[in-house]
């Protein structure tokens, strides 16, 4: 069995995986874009033949690549570990986005809405590995807000010569930046195929009913077995609060989900809730919370008290 064969389930056929994960985790503008197909292809091939990965639940600590790849360290700051298995990853997909041209590191990062603020976040990682470190001058807190304020709108600047450059005119510094934020995007993307990989069947499906073109729900309410609970889901739209570095970059969506019940009281009691890049994706963590809460429901607990939530009458 090949290591990602499972999120066929949700994907489809592994002919179209990397365009069917893109769809999946909300980057609509890399569905058909060849570049980045191809880059992706080439990152989960790496991944399925990488040796001493022994469950796929193990790139799931992928997470952590953002945190740390890239990062110079810092004394007295504990940055969270790398396991082998995500330093190899992040290392194949550095080699890779450095083959390529400026024009194509643009065009991926337009396919793949890169985020404005990542793409400043390692601007300032590489510009402080080159330098060794970054030296403030302030002498109080005012001037520690100034320089820091000033720092910031230099940064944006140099990140606007992304926007306003040909990428024939990008010097390396610039594209060692964008093939940063690039590693941490994609490494995104396999830890998504990693995550659809973890479970060999679909959830329960659960009735959904569209109540409106941003808003759906559990039609009928799920009874929760040994009790006189219905448990309700629901997944709507949420606003986006990032940007994509190139304005023409398709805009990436946002869904919320929710789980929770009413008391015979009719007061809510809302379980648990997350975020998803599409409609798709927030359906399928709101119909995997509902088969886990309903396969053991007395181990609900609230997430203030911890507190069980459920308890057998």
């Amino acid at each position: 069995m090949q290591r990602f064969e499972n999120a066929s389930l949700m994907l489809g056929p592994v002919d179209g995986r990397s365009a069917a994960l893109c769809r999946f985790a909300g980057r609509p503008g890399a569905v058909e874009n060849t570049t980045t197909l191809a880059v992706l292809d080439a990152a989960l091939d790496f991944v399925e033949r990488l040796e001493g990965v022994d469950d796929v639940r193990e790139l799931l600590g992928l997470w952590k690549v953002v945190h740390v790849w890239g990062h110079p360290p810092v004394p007295e700051v504990e940055l969270p570990r790398l396991s082998t298995t995500s330093t190899a990853v992040a290392g194949r997909l550095q080699s890779l986005l450095e083959q390529l041209t400026p024009q194509e590191l643009r065009e991926l990062g337009i396919a793949l809405s890169v985020d404005h603020d990542m793409v400043a976040l390692a601007l300032e990682l590489v510009e402080e590995a080159a330098a060794g470190s970054r030296e403030f001058q302030a002498r109080s807190m005012a001037e520690f807000e100034a320089e820091n304020r000033l720092n910031e709108e230099r940064v944006g600047g140099a990140v606007d010569v992304l926007l306003l450059e040909a990428p024939v005119d990008w010097p390396p510094l610039q594209c060692s930046v964008l093939a940063l934020a690039l590693v941490w995007d994609v490494t995104d993307l396999i830890m998504y195929a990693a995550e659809l990989s973890a479970v060999d069947a679909l959830p329960a499906p659960l009735l959904w009913q569209a109540a409106g073109v941003d808003h759906i729900c559990a039609s009928a309410r799920v009874p929760v077995p040994g009790t006189d609970l219905l448990v309700w889901a629901k997944v709507d739209r949420r606003p986006f609060d990032g940007r994509p570095l190139w304005s023409q970059a398709a805009t990436v969506g946002l869904w919320g989900w929710s789980l929770g019940w009413q008391r015979a009281d009719g007061s809510p009691v809302p379980y648990k809730a997350g975020r998803a890049s599409n409609m798709a994706a927030a359906r399928w963590r709101a119909e995997w919370a509902t088969q886990n809460l309903l396969t053991d429901p007395y181990r609900a607990k609230s997430s203030v008290t911890d507190d069980p939530l459920i308890t057998p009458h």
